[in-house]
């Protein structure tokens, strides 16, 4: 009705009140859009805060990954070093021990069987003690040109399955999944069958009580080749499965591993700039997989 019976003074008063109500909407509006540019630049701010924390974050997690690589390669290195320097002169004590053993058991009558068993003995620990020598020397050895050949993944494995067969226990069978037809490697043949020799070895050796699968895979994308080596057995423990590359650590009874198996595996991928993972829940079983660089054969 505004200001229908309303005097000249009462619509005065009316139009003021009017007026000051829409004042006090405008400041309360500015206020608002004051408190919430307020909000928003806090909120940036927070998220820019928060995108730094989480790239010093990213940082330091991959400062601790190389100050770990940097660790293990030196302790890799100081192997190395000890193990060139010492391993030839084992050999030459281990040499004359085991050439005198069949010496000595090639003279022996043969009702001396108790001096006999002795004689094996020492010949079969000292067998035993070259092959362990001759696994320390495999960490200080490097590749040269000349030892370097194109390498078929396929038939890598093939070879590999074939050497192993005799170590197969009764319980486990063996999957083959092949896809790497036509694609080569350029690589030390010896040392990456020595790198799927110890995979596969260890995989049987997890599945030795209670049998299980052992699955070896070959694949490939644009620019890499994967080899998959997968056995179902028990597992790698959770807080273990950060030492498992490390030379001389094992979870195997003594005696029935040195420790050096998966070293040598990883010291082999890098050689070759290739990169190694594992993937392990106990009572599910174990997965390594390795990646290499496909090599483009040149077809004279």
């Amino acid at each position: 009705q505004g200001g229908e019976g309303m005097g000249p003074v009462g619509q005065k008063y009316h139009l003021m009140l009017e007026g000051a109500l829409i004042f006090l909407l405008i400041v309360m509006g500015a206020a608002v859009a004051v408190l919430m540019c307020r909000q928003c630049r806090q909120t940036r701010r927070a998220k820019a805060e928060l995108n730094r924390l989480k790239e010093k974050n990213a940082t330091l997690a991959e400062l601790n990954e190389q100050i770990r690589s940097l660790a293990h390669h030196q302790r890799l290195e100081t192997i190395g070093t000890l193990t060139a320097s010492i391993s030839h002169e084992f050999n030459n004590l281990l040499t004359p021990i085991m050439g005198y053993s069949i010496m000595a058991l090639e003279k022996l009558p043969p009702e001396q069987e108790e001096l006999t068993e002795s004689l094996v003995e020492i010949y079969e620990a000292s067998r035993k003690a070259k092959v362990i020598i001759s696994r320390l020397s495999d960490l200080s050895r490097k590749s040269t040109p000349l030892s370097v050949q194109y390498v078929a993944p396929n038939e890598l494995v093939a070879k590999t399955l074939e050497v192993t067969a005799p170590a197969k226990p009764e319980g486990v069978e063996v999957v083959t999944d092949l896809r790497c037809r036509h694609l080569w490697l350029y690589g030390n043949e010896i040392q990456l069958s020595q790198m799927l020799l110890n995979l596969t070895l260890n995989a049987m050796q997890a599945m030795e009580k209670e049998g299980g699968t052992l699955t070896l895979a070959t694949d490939a994308d644009e620019e890499n080749i994967y080899f998959k080596v997968a056995d179902t057995g028990p597992g790698i423990p959770a807080e273990v499965q950060g030492k498992i590359f490390d030379p001389f650590f094992t979870t195997k009874e003594s005696g029935k591993g040195t420790g050096l198996g998966l070293a040598i595996v990883q010291q082999v991928v890098e050689e070759h700039e290739g990169t190694i993972a594992v993937e392990s829940r106990e009572g599910e079983g174990t997965t390594f997989t390795v990646r290499f660089p496909i090599s483009r054969r040149e077809e004279n």
